[in-house]
């Protein structure tokens, strides 16, 4: 069977990812496709990470610095491909109860790395009332269920450059252990 190429370079920003789900949804188990781009997909990666966790394989093929191609297989997979790095970023640095932490986990995905140790450190510090923002690239999902196990409500929407803007307020006290973004397999 003949791999299929997705090149969306000439896609505007907002059109990718639809292409992109749409074509994973209408493979069958053991195929795959090359995704083309202009830039690290890792975004990518962590959205399939939370949506198809242990259903997929990422096989980087060229790794820019203009060209940034991968491999996706759908299937059963205990081990992912590739596997991002973890490391300790630094977190927002407001005082809990002032105005809304910001975190902007763009950058920190734009350099290989995992949001979790900064989504963890500002959950930590919001207070009741207080509204945490994050910006992400993709819709966090599976944070709505965790941050709403520690006490925090929130929505998100679409900015017109695809980032997505999700806002959660602490409506009661924390209590008990945090729950872990656990960024490593998921988001």
């Amino acid at each position: 069977m003949t791999e299929i190429e997705l090149d969306v370079r000439p896609m505007p920003p907002r059109d990718r990812h639809p292409a992109i789900f749409n074509l994973w949804a209408n493979l069958t188990d053991g195929e795959s496709f090359r995704l083309v781009n202009d830039h690290d997909p890792l975004p990518l990666y962590y959205q399939f990470a939370c949506e198809h966790a242990g259903n997929f394989r990422w096989d980087y093929l060229q790794r820019g610095p203009e060209r940034w191609e991968v491999r996706l297989t759908k299937g059963r997979f205990a081990d992912p491909g590739f596997t991002p790095r973890k490391t300790t970023a630094p977190g927002p640095s407001p005082v809990a109860g002032s105005g809304p932490i910001v975190l902007d986990t763009r950058p920190i995905f734009a350099r290989g790395d995992t949001p979790c140790a900064a989504i963890d450190e500002a959950v930590a510090r919001v207070g009741v009332g207080q509204t945490l923002v994050l910006l992400v690239p993709f819709e966090p999902v599976p944070l709505y269920a965790k941050l709403a196990q520690q006490g925090l409500k929130g929505a998100g929407r679409q900015l017109p450059d695809g980032t997505w803007r999700m806002e959660f307020t602490r409506e009661v006290a924390a209590h008990g252990a945090p729950v872990a973004c656990s960024c490593g397999s998921h988001f």
